[in-house]
């Protein structure tokens, strides 16, 4: 048996500090620890990519839980009939076992099982944290995922999740209003100490032909009696407008019961996720190419609102991006703050042109000392964001020198952030201020990384 884990209820305040020329301070910001108190629409839950695959980090599903995730993932295929029993296979491929996955209960691995392992280690940990059930409707079948299939799995998860189960309906009641897509921007969801031990139920994906469809018929037949949230897939920030139409939903029926997205990492998707931010909805942050298990990865999917956010791994980097967390809780505009010198990076005297040199300078607030860090890991001058922090020749040599330049999503502008507070750009090389200077109008250049201040930085808001 694994020791139980008790979740934090103590906040940790990132201070943006000004430090002085050889100070030891050097870390990126920590995310923001929630309190029982916060709404769930305020948290961001790590989730483990395929969490009911048998694995030595997982070897039963509850083993997710017992680690600290809220968030499970499982992958979910039509139903077939197994001696007049329809069960629903949980797996990724297609041609795979249906019962090939951690799921213990009752040793069949269909999700039934799945689903009473999550059940069964709620009973055992009252008062639990919600947790969030992602279901991703897996089929090869382009008209797959009808009316029946949907009405069996509403009928199974009803079933094995009872009074655990916190519904669409309970969350329009709570908010008062008709349509939970007004009310949740309205009023947010309930906090987490009043959705203590209650199990939320997402579905997402579905056919290849027409997910969204499918969904909202599931929405037109349940409606105030659905078992769980749909979450179609959202490609622009207007799926998530208070009052807008989610992706094909009927703007007057199906739309008001849509609070939800699932969202593949398109570019420029920071828009997207902070929209569904801005108006108390949750996303799901997700790519085909990579999961967030980079520190600069977890990093910008914390910091631009993201709700779910896949993982392969539990890495938290120190305690400074815990597994849950308050979105929007660490900057993705800010000063760059040199830990040796306590000077910001700067665009010399705001001249907004190709080649103008990045200086470090002491602090004024100017928008020129100001950066957004964008979904592509550019450092976007807020005074011009067309903008990007660049390195000189675009090669990434040893002492080459930095400057701005039009972005244009080559790697020279590329800077993955480090829990340390460091950027490391192109050939693995950091930013750096030459000789450790403390001096204004230093131009930064690109070195050699070696964990000194003049390579460590604090991000202010």
């Amino acid at each position: 048996m694994r020791t139980k884990l008790v979740p934090l209820t103590l906040i940790s305040a990132f201070l943006a500090l000004t430090v002085g020329p050889g100070s030891a301070r050097a870390d990126a910001p920590s995310a923001w620890i929630y309190w029982w108190s916060d709404p769930y629409n305020d948290v961001y839950f790590a989730r483990p990519h395929n969490t009911y695959e048998r694995t030595a980090q997982f070897p039963s599903l509850d083993y997710a839980l017992w680690d600290g995730f809220y968030a499970i993932e499982l992958d979910v295929h039509e139903f077939k009939l197994f001696e007049d029993v329809r069960q629903f296979a949980v797996k990724h491929d297609f041609w795979a076992s249906d019962t090939g996955n951690n799921c213990r209960w009752g040793q069949g691995g269909y999700l039934r099982d799945c689903l009473h392992d999550i059940r069964n280690w709620s009973d055992y940990n009252p008062g639990h944290l919600p947790i969030t059930v992602q279901i991703d409707l897996k089929t090869i079948n382009p008209y797959g995922w009808g009316d029946g299939q949907y009405d069996e799995l509403h009928a199974q998860v009803g079933e094995v999740l009872g009074s655990k189960l916190y519904r669409p309906d309970d969350l329009r009641m709570f908010t008062g209003y008709d349509s939970i897509r007004q009310g949740v921007a309205q009023y947010g969801w309930p906090s987490l100490s009043a959705l203590q031990g209650k199990i939320i139920v997402l579905i997402m994906g579905g056919p290849i032909g027409d997910k969204n469809d499918m969904m909202e018929n599931y929405v037109r037949r349940h409606g105030a009696g659905a078992n769980f949230f749909v979450c179609p897939n959202a490609g622009s920030a207007e799926d998530f407008d208070s009052w807008g139409n989610a992706n094909d939903f009927d703007e007057y029926h199906t739309n008001k019961w849509v609070i939800c997205g699932n969202v593949g990492s398109p570019k420029y998707w920071p828009e997207i996720t902070r929209n569904a931010d801005d108006n108390n909805q949750l996303v799901n942050l997700w790519s085909g190419d990579y999961e967030h298990d980079e520190f600069y990865r977890m990093y910008l999917a914390v910091g631009w609102g993201a709700t779910m956010i896949s993982r392969g791994n539990g890495d938290t980097f120190g305690g400074k991006i815990p597994l849950v967390g308050l979105r929007s809780s660490v900057p993705v505009q800010f000063e760059i703050v040199n830990d040796n010198s306590g000077k910001c990076l700067d665009v010399r005297n705001a001249d907004y042109d190709n080649g103008t040199d990045i200086i470090q300078w002491t602090c004024d607030g100017g928008a020129n000392q100001r950066w957004i860090y964008s979904d592509e890991t550019q450092l976007r001058v807020l005074g011009d964001t067309s903008y990007c922090y660049d390195i000189d020749g675009g090669d990434g040599g040893q002492g080459d020198r930095h400057h701005i330049w039009d972005c244009d999503g080559g790697d020279s502008e590329k800077w993955r952030l480090q829990p340390n507070g460091s950027f490391v750009g192109m050939n693995g090389r950091c930013m750096d201020v030459p000789n450790s200077s403390t001096a204004d109008g230093v131009q930064l250049w690109h070195y050699d990384c070696n964990g000194t201040n003049a390579q460590r930085f604090h991000l202010t808001w």
